[in-house]
């Protein structure tokens, strides 16, 4: 890992998220205060690594991308067989094999290389912290049925619980639950330098965000993703310099390149389908619904003259205005996200472009590593725009309805 990239990286990406200024912008900035953002951002580094032991990481990089390349080179280049095949098919055949089968199955394999590639050694912390959280919700699940549980539970006796014994039940998991707590903030912290690992730079809020938002672990996925395939892609590289001058085998690691590009086209599509098929109109429906709730609770509390009903409904509508400010701030949220896929679709699809029509014209094996090489900024951009805005929550009410949100998106 190269540290020193890695620090001037982090320090204009926290330059740009703590501003609120673009990327042209921040290149404007004051350079003493810009030595004292990069120092402050390096310290923090410093500080994050110092403990880590970098050959033992080192190792189990290596290991896993042994296995991510043993998985993934047989699917791109069946996929590549099947492009090879796909022009000569027919376009419609009621028996025989036809261009509509041929992309089924191809997108089928991009699928699975799109699985292949998210392979990832923070994909077991990500999963710690979610049983974690289903352990938290288990307990609090428990301390309201001790709660109820003590409305008819006896002061006093030797053969079934009382009141004191339950009341003892809730504050013992209470302390559980903080200590669950506890080992959350730990793994988070683990997450975000696993994900600073594969070039990803985020603060702990932004962190937050991801983990509750619906789209976060696509998010999260898509920069892994981006990342090995910048690690194959340089094999790819390494493997076409040791050919030499066979132009066979270095346009077949070219080939496997371009399907590799493809993957990404694939799976960037398929997170804005997401979003504009899936989230989007689940987030308006729910948007409709609330204000329909909205008007009924204005139309009871102006009929309403008992004080106590009055409050109630007073509250509701108080918590309808808040499901509807969330709700507006998740659907910029999405929007923001899509908007960034765009981007990085529009940047691969045009890498694709080049890639395409230099495999087919190119005629020596040195044009290809020089591609191959250059393709190696492009995979920097790609994680760089990755990067999630850091959304302003008003209160921590807000927060909590986000949450809600995410696994109504998520049904």
């Amino acid at each position: 890992m190269n540290h020193n990239y890695f620090r001037t990286l982090l320090s204009f990406l926290l330059s740009i998220m703590l501003t609120g200024c673009s990327a042209d912008e921040a290149d404007k900035q004051d350079d003493s205060w810009w030595d004292q953002s990069k120092q402050a951002v390096n310290n923090m580094w410093d500080t994050s690594t110092q403990h880590i032991d970098t050959d033992a990481i080192k190792k189990k990089n290596e290991e896993l991308f042994a296995k991510i390349w043993g998985e993934i080179t047989p699917t791109l280049e069946e996929v590549l067989h099947l492009e090879g095949e796909h022009e000569a098919l027919p376009n419609s055949a009621w028996i025989l094999r036809d261009k509509e089968d041929n992309q089924e199955d191809i997108d089928e394999l991009l699928d699975e290389a799109v699985s292949i590639l998210s392979m990832s050694h923070s994909d077991q912390t990500r999963q710690e912290i979610r049983d974690i959280e289903a352990e938290i919700r288990a307990f609090k699940k428990t301390i309201a049925e001790y709660h109820q549980a003590k409305v008819t539970a006896p002061t006093s006796s030797a053969w079934v619980k009382t009141v004191q014994d339950y009341e003892d039940k809730i504050v013992a998991l209470n302390k559980r639950i903080e200590q669950k707590n506890k080992k959350i903030i730990e793994l988070k912290e683990r997450f975000a330098q696993e994900l600073a690992q594969k070039g990803l730079f985020i603060s702990s809020e932004q962190l937050e965000v991801l983990l509750s938002s619906v789209v976060g672990d696509d998010i999260i996925q898509s920069s892994v993703v981006y990342d090995n395939v910048k690690q194959i892609s340089q094999q790819l590289m390494e493997l076409t310099i040791s050919t030499g001058e066979d132009i066979e085998i270095s346009q077949r690691y070219y080939g496997m390149y371009t399907v590799l590009l493809k993957t990404l086209i694939h799976m960037q599509k398929t997170f804005i389908g997401n979003i504009d098929t899936k989230y989007l109109p689940r987030i308006d429906k729910i948007a409709v619904e609330v204000q329909n709730l909205k008007k009924d609770t204005i139309y009871f509390l102006r009929r309403e003259r008992d004080n106590n009903s009055h409050q109630h409904l007073k509250a509701n509508l108080d918590a309808q205005k808040l499901t509807l400010q969330t709700a507006t701030l998740y659907k910029r949220h999405l929007l923001g996200q899509r908007g960034k896929m765009v981007k990085a679709m529009e940047k691969t699809d045009s890498d694709l472009q080049i890639a395409q029509n230099t495999y087919k014209t190119v005629r020596l094996s040195g044009e290809l590593v020089n591609l191959l090489r250059t393709s190696q900024k492009s995979f920097e951009l790609l994680l760089n725009i990755q990067v999630p805005e850091l959304l302003l929550f008003e209160n921590k009410q807000m927060k909590q309805e986000f949450a809600i949100l995410t696994k109504k998106l998520a049904q």
